[in-house]
């Protein structure tokens, strides 16, 4: 049981910190959509102190569920700002151990340790840096308009065919109009928006370089490649999918 409780202490700890959120924001979210979960509570089970009743765990469900389902993330309002929103936009919700998102069984199995976490939750993350921010932009960019030349299209049109698969990443026209500015070379990625999409630096794969390669039937680099040396990588570089 005593493992059980720092597993799970760890697990609702890592899964905040790896969307970059605070216990606040998610007292805030619970609270608008009248998930019983509360600041007080999310403190004690990070520090592993709370003994949980079943009731708890329900409730678990319906926040993690509401925070997989995009559709349904409350429009900003007090105490929800924009930037808050597009955190739990971008949010993943908290995976089982076989990378299912967890439901109150699923929490309950952590809790009391028959279940082992997720490894998204053991790995150690890669500290993101303004460089990195910097490396990926010039990345996409370069990646962006080497599709535009060997296609012979010119930005619009290579726009348009990419366009169904950015919206599958980029659900948000905001953060397509962004996107678009980064590979027209007018914008570049914030660090807090890098640490928001690579997960802190612990994802393995990048939603947007499987778009790339879907789109351009090229086979893409590695996420700790772009991270370091996305700055000198060509399009021409790229091998074809076979």
């Amino acid at each position: 049981m005593q493992q059980g409780l720092q597993n799970f202490a760890l697990f609702i700890r890592r899964g905040r910190e790896l969307n970059n959120l605070s216990q606040q924001n998610l007292h805030v979210f619970f609270k608008i959509l009248l998930v019983n979960i509360y600041n007080s509570q999310l403190s004690h089970m990070e520090q592993g102190k709370l003994i949980l009743k079943p009731g708890t765990f329900v409730e678990l469900e319906k926040g993690n569920i509401a925070m997989d389902d995009k559709k349904n993330i409350p429009p900003t309002q007090k105490d929800f700002s924009k930037e808050v929103r597009e955190k739990f936009l971008q949010a993943t919700p908290y995976l089982n151990c076989d990378g299912e998102v967890c439901d109150a069984t699923d929490f309950f199995r952590i809790f009391v340790g028959i279940d082992e976490l997720h490894k998204s939750y053991l790995t150690k993350g890669v500290e993101m840096t303004q460089e990195m921010a910097h490396r990926c932009s010039v990345y996409d960019r370069n990646i962006f308009r080497g599709f535009c030349e060997e296609k012979m299209l010119d930005r619009d049109e290579a726009w348009e065919k990419m366009l169904p698969e950015i919206e599958k990443v980029m659900p948000q026209k905001k953060q397509r109009q962004h996107f678009r500015l980064i590979c027209a070379g007018l914008e570049e990625w914030s660090l807090p928006e890098i640490k928001s999409y690579t997960k802190n630096g612990t994802i393995e794969v990048c939603p947007v370089n499987q778009m790339f390669s879907k789109v351009m039937k090229r086979k893409m680099p590695d996420c700790m490649t772009v991270w370091t040396k996305g700055d000198q990588i060509k399009y021409s570089q790229l091998q074809p999918l076979r």
